[in-house]
């Protein structure tokens, strides 16, 4: 048996499959060069602060290209929960630009959402237009993301890590697909009419239903 998963953490099999989605998906709709990305410590704990703040990371693009490839980067700000609610709001500053080295941008940051709409115009399918995967972008790459906080305790606090390095993997979802018609056992190629109007739990659920137990 294998030990028990902290808190957050993905079964190594998971990761795995994450990890093979990523690798077939650059041979459709991911050309972008991914540098390494790594948080340090020292970054963590100015972004955390006292209240150890949550830290969100948005994706950009840089303005050069790499041998003629897009490169990603990356963008770490801290982020306070505003009120009693799930709401979690940017501090403006400060603001690092993290890759092997952590570097503040608090002083540019209109160079910083520069970089951040570029890879917005990637997602969106404006740039490399001709990649005939460049519109389904917008559904699988997200535009930033929201870390908890005990991931980052757990590696910085717990096994007080100098730095941590952020990967990308793709979690593939199920979704519900509705049919006007019944039948019993569906081809795979059946081409009646298919729709998806299924908003997915989480994030659209109702907290208050005896169905939906915390």
């Amino acid at each position: 048996m294998g030990s028990k998963l902290k808190r957050d953490q993905l079964p190594p099999e998971k990761a795995a499959n994450w990890r093979k989605n990523m690798k077939e998906e650059e041979k459709l709709s991911f050309n972008l060069k991914v540098p390494h990305i790594v948080l340090k410590k020292e970054t963590y704990k100015i972004l955390a602060g006292e209240n150890e703040n949550r830290v969100r990371v948005y994706l950009g693009l840089e303005a050069e290209t790499e041998k003629d490839k897009l490169e990603l980067c990356a963008y770490a700000v801290s982020a306070f929960l505003l009120g009693s609610g799930d709401v979690y709001v940017d501090y403006e500053t400060p603001v690092y630009k993290v890759g092997k080295e952590n570097i503040d941008f608090s002083s540019k940051t209109v160079q910083v959402i520069e970089s951040i709409k570029r890879y917005r115009d990637w997602r969106a399918g404006k740039i490399d237009n001709n990649n005939a995967f460049a519109a389904m972008r917008q559904f699988i790459y997200p535009n930033a993301y929201l870390f908890t906080k005990f991931e980052l305790h757990e590696i910085f606090n717990v096994q007080n890590k100098s730095e941590a390095q952020i990967e990308f993997g793709i979690s593939k979802t199920m979704n519900a697909m509705i049919n006007p018609t019944v039948i019993e056992t569906r081809a795979l190629d059946d081409d009646s009419d298919t729709f998806d109007f299924a908003d997915i739990c989480p994030p659209y659920c109702d907290e208050r239903s005896i169905y939906n137990p915390s």
